[in-house]
């Protein structure tokens, strides 16, 4: 009769409970590190997307405003004698073009945060502060422009000087 006789002798074949846990804390700590890693570049992205986008906003608006949007003629084409600002609530500046002599405007609205021109056309969105000072050559224009997005706010400013014609 054949009897079971156990082997005494450690078996090789598994692994124990301590090399286990060895190796799912080393797995644990991995994990971590490459998590933290993609929150960081995450957030570098986030940042980069806001300031992109609000750098883009600032400096189309102040194109839009200098050299116009479509066939309307801009700042550019402004007589130096035809441009007056008014402020209230934010400001209106009005002028005439050399070229046709119309009388347009661009205003911003401080409550609204935009820039809108004489014919209600948005120039300009999320505008949270804009100064115009008109001198006899010319207006300096300066926009700030905030975006937000994943806990931030980002903000851009943009200034330029418009040399009027005369």
């Amino acid at each position: 009769m054949n009897r079971f006789v156990p082997n005494t002798s450690r078996s090789r074949a598994g692994f124990t409970l301590v090399e286990m846990a060895m190796s799912m804390a080393i797995i644990t700590i991995i994990t971590i590190g490459l998590f933290d890693v993609f929150v960081f570049f995450l957030r570098s992205y986030n940042a980069t997307t806001l300031m992109s986008t609000a750098a883009g906003r600032a400096s189309s608006g102040v194109e839009r405003m200098v050299y116009g949007v479509g066939t309307n003629i801009g700042l550019r084409e402004a007589g130096s004698t035809t441009v007056s600002v008014t402020y209230t609530n934010g400001w209106v500046l009005t002028y005439t073009n050399l070229t046709d002599s119309a009388r347009k405007s661009f205003t911003y609205s401080a409550d609204k945060q935009m820039i809108t021109d004489w014919a209600g056309k948005l120039i300009c969105t999320n505008v949270v502060s804009s100064t115009v000072t008109d001198y006899t050559t010319g207006c300096q224009i300066t926009l700030a422009v905030a975006e937000t997005g994943g806990g931030r706010v980002i903000t851009n400013s943009v200034t330029t000087f418009v040399d009027f014609r005369n």
